[in-house]
């Protein structure tokens, strides 16, 4: 079910991810065109000039504050519009996108990148979601990874490189499952130290 905003009325809400400090990284947001474009221009302009520092979002049957996100540096955010069919129950309205740039694109400097799996359409499929993440783990290893590694690497060092959002204070909330992968310091001795010791196989 949407969730409207306490700070500008004809939003709503069926996503909202945050980072693991806590700031917006997505937001998936239904309205008018205007109502969007209004809350995208409050999200960059200062107090002073309107603009909004946090969002809120609300019960939809109580109209109770559910959890309020702080924005912080609204430079690193995005947007992507696309307008629903006019001929929709809820009529002439534009679905947006609001997200941080990092989301797009593993990072190898920082050695971190975001899986974001929809809860409604995704079959959750463990074998699947696995494939993407051992994905993401390959494009920001600092040296080259073998196929069949796979499982012996996720077994041994996967509780400290992925980190589910859902099991955290900051949790998503509304229909997007969310991932974080980073990968330790160590991650490049470990996967040595495992070479040496024969558990993963050169060929």
């Amino acid at each position: 079910m949407p969730y409207p905003i306490k700070e500008l009325q004809d939003i709503f809400i069926d996503a909202c991810v945050r980072a693991p400090d806590g700031e917006l990284a997505f937001v998936s947001v239904f309205g008018r065109d205007g109502a969007v474009q209004q809350l995208y221009a409050s999200l960059h302009l200062g107090v002073q000039e309107g603009g909004i520092r946090q969002i809120t979002l609300l019960d939809p049957d109580s109209s109770q504050p559910i959890v309020t996100v702080p924005i912080g540096d609204p430079r690193r955010l995005d947007k992507y519009s696309g307008r629903l069919p006019k001929d929709n129950l809820f009529g002439n309205l534009v679905h947006t996108w609001i997200y941080d740039e990092s989301l797009l694109t593993p990072s190898k400097a920082t050695g971190s990148a975001w899986l974001l799996v929809d809860r409604e359409t995704h079959t959750h499929d463990e074998a699947s979601l696995e494939a993407r993440v051992w994905s993401l783990i390959e494009q920001l290893s600092p040296i080259p990874l073998l196929p069949h590694w796979r499982s012996l690497v996720l077994a041994s060092l996967g509780a400290q490189m992925v980190s589910r959002l859902d099991e955290t204070p900051y949790s998503p909330v509304g229909r997007i499952h969310a991932f974080r992968i980073a990968l330790p310091g160590s991650f490049t001795e470990a996967i040595s130290s495992l070479v040496r010791s024969g558990a993963l196989a050169i060929d």
